[in-house]
């Protein structure tokens, strides 16, 4: 006669069915959870690398368009004042600072010329007119002197620091890793180097007042633009201009007729917006109108913003 299992060890056996199905549940719901997590994780970095992607394409565009608005303005040097003064100034390009705007099939390029001599040489200017630049660009008073004579004191030949300014031993003092130049700037961004001066500062960008080149005349906003009583709009390392003419800050500048001039040199913004959107790319050029030479231009500087 066979034994028979009793009902104790018979209910001991379910319920041991019971947790190892319960276990094995668990570690499917476990690797199912993981899955999905390596799956969205694997989805949202193939989209941010897609997004990634189109960025660039759409700054290559925007950057090809900036250039083809700087040879826009670069072939179009040199032309006579409009017979016709109501002409409009898409048909005449001048040096005027008033926007031009240039479309593509693949976007558009905004364009602006302007005197390189109507603005203040910070090499050449003395201390208190680098002072009413800085006023112009927003500093008060005290901190505008101050930032005059440290730029004095990067710039001058000699070691005696001005009342507020600072020569080599307060460089080294502060840990900068570089002492000044004691000589003239090649360029603008190089006032970058002297303590105090900030990209907001330079450029007149992220302090939410600013006016950008660009924004009165075609009610465009071009972010990168450096501000239109910015240092990097106010100063230049050419020409022989001291001051700055006498207007209120955000006034604008007083009407004139304004030509291209034999040698003389001209700053052109050239902005390039794709068709398919963001981001804008800006460049900035300092060119010497040679009318006589083979391209009839000299490139003294190029940046990319």
């Amino acid at each position: 006669m066979g034994l028979r299992n009793s009902p104790t060890a018979s209910k001991g056996k379910r319920s041991r069915l019971v947790r190892e199905d319960g276990v094995a549940v668990i570690a499917v719901l476990w690797v199912s959870m993981l899955i999905m997590w390596f799956g969205l994780q694997i989805g949202t970095e193939n989209r941010l690398m897609g997004e990634e992607q189109l960025h660039q394409i759409r700054r290559s565009q925007s950057l090809h368009l900036a250039i083809g608005g700087c040879y826009e303005a670069l072939a179009r040097m040199g032309q006579p004042l409009p017979l016709n003064r109501d002409e409009p100034p898409e048909l005449n390009w001048q040096p005027d600072g008033l926007p031009r705007l240039v479309g593509y099939e693949t976007g558009r390029a905004l364009v602006l010329i302007e005197p390189e001599g109507d603005k203040v040489n910070v090499n050449q200017a003395a201390p208190q007119q680098v002072q009413e630049v800085l006023v112009r660009a927003g500093l008060e008073e005290d901190a505008a002197a101050e930032l005059a004579d440290r730029i004095a004191d990067f710039i001058d030949t000699d070691d005696i620091p001005r009342l507020r300014g600072g020569e080599k031993d307060r460089y080294e003092r502060l840990g900068l890793g570089y002492v000044p130049f004691d000589g003239p700037l090649t360029t603008l961004d190089q006032l970058l180097l002297v303590p105090g001066v900030t990209p907001q500062l330079l450029y007149g960008h992220g302090t939410g007042t600013e006016e950008s080149s660009g924004d009165n005349a075609l009610g465009m906003r071009i972010p990168l633009l450096p501000a239109r009583d910015s240092l990097y709009n106010l100063l230049s390392v050419h020409g022989k201009n001291t001051s700055l003419p006498q207007r209120n800050k955000g006034e604008e500048p007083p009407e004139r007729i304004i030509t291209w001039e034999k040698g003389g040199l001209y700053r052109i913004y050239s902005c390039g917006t794709s068709a398919a959107g963001t981001p804008t790319v800006v460049i900035c050029l300092i060119v010497r109108y040679a009318g006589d030479a083979d391209k009839g231009y000299e490139i003294l500087y190029r940046k990319v913003f």
